[in-house]
């Protein structure tokens, strides 16, 4: 029998234009939260800044904290969508990690204002979401592959990568010529000595 094929679905008017208004509120807040600071930044600017009426803001969101976990999900995929396209097949893991923390303090570096809201103006990310977020870079070590015989849990490979990419933030926030390279040559020598060590998506424990 052959199987039934399923088409895309498309998205409606209405649809696009929810999606539509919701990145501009997004754009609003950030830039809100970013002028006013967490706690003096309100719903009601938001609404203003998007130019939409003030009701409208809880057609998309609970509340300021749910709009500030929505631009922190959104930052965190956009660096992980960054570091997986700039990742190749079966690039060592040394050089992963280092491609990672790169880029993470890159990314921080390019915009000083989200890195200080999100890293120190705001509210923490919580650990239910920051343990989501350690299980997407170990989703992504994962599935790049990597060669050798021992292998090396991707969970804690990802674990340094989330510790160490929000720290540099910090780094950054805090003294924006920091020299992060050091750091991340510092971390990727200390891979370097497990050549050819592969990743797995379990961990290992000796007996």
């Amino acid at each position: 029998m052959a199987s039934a094929i399923v088409a895309p679905a498309v998205e409606t008017r209405a649809e696009r234009r929810r999606r539509a208004t919701e990145a501009r509120l997004l754009d609003a807040a950030l830039e809100v939260f970013c002028t006013r600071g967490y706690d003096a930044a309100t719903t009601a600017e938001m609404a203003r800044a998007a130019d939409v009426a003030a009701g409208t803001f809880y057609l998309h969101f609970r509340d300021k904290r749910a709009a500030y976990d929505r631009l922190a999900r959104h930052t965190a995929h956009d660096l992980l969508e960054r570091w997986r396209g700039a990742m190749r097949p079966g690039m060592p893991v040394a050089d992963r990690v280092g491609l990672a923390l790169r880029l993470a303090a890159d990314f921080w570096r390019a915009d000083l204002r989200r890195a200080r809201l999100l890293l120190e103006g705001g509210p923490s990310f919580g650990s239910e979401g920051h343990l989501r977020f350690v299980d997407e870079i170990a989703a992504a070590f994962a599935a790049s592959g990597a060669r050798g015989r021992r292998p090396l849990s991707t969970r804690a490979l990802a674990l340094v990568v989330a510790g160490l990419g929000i720290e540099l933030g910090r780094l950054v926030v805090a003294d924006p010529g920091a020299d992060t390279d050091e750091l991340v040559r510092l971390v990727r020598r200390a891979f370097v000595t497990r050549p050819e060590t592969p990743v797995s998506g379990r961990s290992r424990t000796r007996a």
